[in-house]
């Protein structure tokens, strides 16, 4: 069972019981004591329960609910869709692969949701995505060199000697995400710096992923990476819009919609 997985566990059996002991939930999750342990701590950190003697229990003073992806805040609609574009992302992430995270929220809170998968290597230009799994024993995490801008918390300015050391690297498959898209300029971001890293990683993968919140459509930025009939797998929601599910069917370019609550 995954970290996610666990959290929701949990905080469905806080919701009917109001409390829980370690042992409860190591059954419930098949988890081991020092995962469940260390559960039971993100939950405290967060403010959405508090510890006790060998279990866990809901507030006294209930703050207003919210839910997180370890320290991000979903705070609004359009966050909720990123968290379960996120969700659906790690799920079709396996044991023992090599993957590369891009930069963007949705791919800050996929990071944070695969650490529990055994023997996998992530090449990333986010330091969010690093700090997410810095600590996981299982996870080999790479950050490529370069400049990182003011106010940015990724790397949007490659050093020349890791863009060539990239070419001899093969991933399993890539998560990416984009500011924009539309049916004329395709996918785009804002830092045209990004494009041509996006575009050298494209033809380095087995499968390219995009992550596309329903934000994400009908706008447009700076710099065009991919042109909008790019093979791809596609990651978004039921609000997309009509045109662009159409656009992806009738491109044969497959397109997962998820359900939002």
């Amino acid at each position: 069972m995954k970290y996610w997985e666990r959290e929701q566990t949990i905080l469905q059996a806080l919701q009917t019981r109001g409390a829980v002991s370690m042992t409860e939930i190591c059954a419930l999750t098949g988890a081991s004591v020092a995962t469940v342990r260390r559960d039971f701590d993100e939950l405290q950190s967060k403010g959405i329960a508090e510890r006790t003697h060998g279990g866990l229990r809901l507030p006294q003073k209930q703050p207003e609910r919210r839910r997180y992806v370890n320290g991000t805040e979903i705070a609004d609609a359009i966050d909720k869709e990123k968290y379960r574009i996120a969700q659906e992302a790690a799920a079709q992430v396996r044991a023992g692969e090599s993957i590369f995270i891009g930069a963007g929220k949705t791919c800050n809170m996929l990071a944070a949701l695969l650490r529990d998968i055994e023997r996998l290597t992530v090449v990333t230009t986010s330091v969010t995505a690093v700090l997410e799994l810095a600590e996981c024993p299982n996870i080999s995490v790479t950050l490529l060199g370069g400049d990182i801008h003011t106010g940015k918390n990724y790397i949007e300015t490659l050093d020349p000697d890791i863009a060539h050391v990239l070419r001899g690297y093969y991933f399993d498959k890539v998560f990416l995400t984009a500011e924009g898209f539309d049916l004329e300029r395709g996918y785009t971001v804002q830092d045209k710096n990004r494009t041509g890293l996006y575009t050298q990683l494209s033809r380095m993968t087995r499968r390219l992923y995009m992550l596309l919140d329903s934000a994400k459509f009908d706008r447009r930025a700076f710099a065009t990476m991919f042109p909008p009939e790019k093979l791809c797998r596609v990651i978004s929601t039921q609000n997309m819009p009509q045109k662009f599910s159409e656009f992806y069917a009738k491109q044969g370019i497959p397109c997962v919609l998820l359900p939002i609550e």
